[in-house]
C-alpha cells in the first residue's frame, strides 16, 4: 500500500509469501510517491483485499524521503 498523508491507502499490488519480484507501478500509483508519503504492507487473504483497502494486519511501514535527508 502507499498512503499519501491524509489520504486513504492505494494498493501497490499482491505478493505471494517468500517471493522476491520487481515490478513497474503505473503513472497514478507512482505520482503518490512522495516525501512523507507512507509504503504498507499488510496481511491479505489470497488474491488481496476484496474492499481495495487494507483489511489484515500491517505488517511493515516505512516513509520515503528524499536521498540525503
Amino acid at each position: 500500500w502507499v498512503i499519501p498523508p491524509g489520504k486513504s491507502p492505494v494498493s501497490l499490488g499482491v505478493l505471494k509469501a517468500e517471493e522476491r519480484i520487481e515490478r513497474p507501478i503505473d503513472a497514478m500509483r507512482a505520482a503518490l510517491i512522495q516525501p512523507g508519503t507512507t509504503l504498507a504492507v499488510s496481511l491479505e487473504p489470497s488474491g488481496g483485499s476484496a474492499s481495495g483497502a487494507p483489511t489484515g494486519p500491517v505488517l511493515y511501514t516505512g516513509v520515503f524521503h528524499l536521498a540525503g535527508n
